[in-house]
């Protein structure tokens, strides 16, 4: 075996790196010597301590685009450390490293094709506190964008100037009014199902009322109880009133003191005292006394409706409302009334002519 001399060594030294982790904190490797008669391996180190954190490394930040290289500023400094500028001429990216620049070839990529463009509606718009826009991702498609809206109330404007006057128009050139028969005093239009024509809407007009001191007080003594049929305790009359109507009792009373069988009921007529059409009763008792007086209601002695004639006073014409005692049944004995309580009140109730 030929030993190899110390000048072969100096000519076939090598390093060999086998511990690529560790070797750069321990500065060690294993040196290889050629021929295989002649070679040195040294031990591996330790592992070390992890070392600190390092800075962060400088951020981008973009400056302009650029369309040639020769464009690039050429004044830079270490301050401008992350300075970037694509260019459009080879579609790379420039970034000063703060000595000089680094090249990122391929950064800008090819222009894509012109897309559909959206279609946009409004959907929902709505007041809230803040103003804000979603998109109602149930109401979109992939072609249309609905977007809903929240507005935040402004505050009232001033009153703006008055316009100009309107046109003017008539109720009775519309094609669903029937004015063939013209209103009458206490009429408006009503909606008859086909059309708008006159009827009375009037609620009913009053009171007209009588107190105690418009009754008269009746005396019958015992020897004319025989023959006595009825007398007049009240009477109101009415004025004229722009519309036909019908007196409509709501009641009243009458205070009387009468001896046994002997009873005496009240009739509230119109127009005249005995034939004038009953509006109103009060039905009295035998030995009836002060604390339970006759009660007034209303009262017709025949069928009504609203189309009939039946106690209807025309329109403008003034009327006279009866209060009558009459005589129900009895032979003699003395009987008397009172004014005391005793009243009567009585409403207007318009007539509905066209039912």
């Amino acid at each position: 075996m030929t030993t190899p001399t110390y000048r072969d060594l100096t000519t076939q030294l090598r390093l060999v790196w086998v511990d690529t982790e560790d070797v750069m904190s321990t500065q060690r490797a294993i040196i290889e010597v050629t021929p295989d008669t002649a070679y040195l391996e040294l031990p591996r180190g330790r592992r070390g301590e992890k070392g600190e954190k390092g800075d962060p490394g400088a951020q981008l930040w973009w400056r302009y685009i650029v369309s040639d290289r020769s464009e690039l500023p050429a004044d830079l400094a270490l301050v401008d450390e992350g300075a970037a500028f694509p260019c459009t001429g080879n579609n790379s990216l420039y970034i000063w490293d703060g000595y000089d620049y680094l090249e990122v070839p391929n950064f800008i990529g090819m222009k894509g094709e012109t897309g559909d463009t959206p279609r946009v509606r409004i959907g929902e718009v709505r007041s809230g506190d803040e103003a804000s826009v979603i998109v109602d991702q149930a109401a979109s498609t992939d072609d249309l964008v609905v977007l809903d809206f929240t507005l935040p109330r402004g505050q009232r404007g001033a009153p703006g100037d008055q316009g100009p006057p309107g046109e003017g128009s008539s109720v009775s050139d519309a094609p669903d009014v029937d004015l063939s028969q013209p209103p009458s005093p206490g009429e408006a239009l009503v909606w008859n199902g086909t059309n708008w024509a006159p009827r009375t809407v009037l609620n009913p007009m009053g009171p007209f009322a009588l107190g105690p001191s418009d009754f008269s007080v009746v005396n019958v003594g015992l020897i004319e109880s025989a023959s006595w049929s009825s007398a007049i305790v009240a009477s109101m009359t009415v004025p004229g009133l722009p519309f036909d109507w019908r007196p409509m009792v709501q009641g009243g009373l009458f205070k009387a003191e009468t001896p046994l069988n002997y009873q005496v009921d009240v009739e509230v007529r119109v127009g005249n005292a005995q034939q004038g059409d009953i509006i109103g009763y009060g039905v009295g008792k035998t030995l009836q006394r002060w604390d339970d007086p006759t009660l007034i209601r209303p009262f017709f002695p025949q069928t009504v409706t609203p189309g009939s004639a039946y106690g209807v006073v025309e329109a403008n014409t003034a009327t006279t409302i009866y209060v009558v005692a009459k005589k129900a049944h009895g032979g003699v004995g003395a009987w008397k009334s009172d004014r005391e309580w005793s009243s009567l009140v009585v409403m207007a109730q318009p007539v509905v002519n066209d039912l």
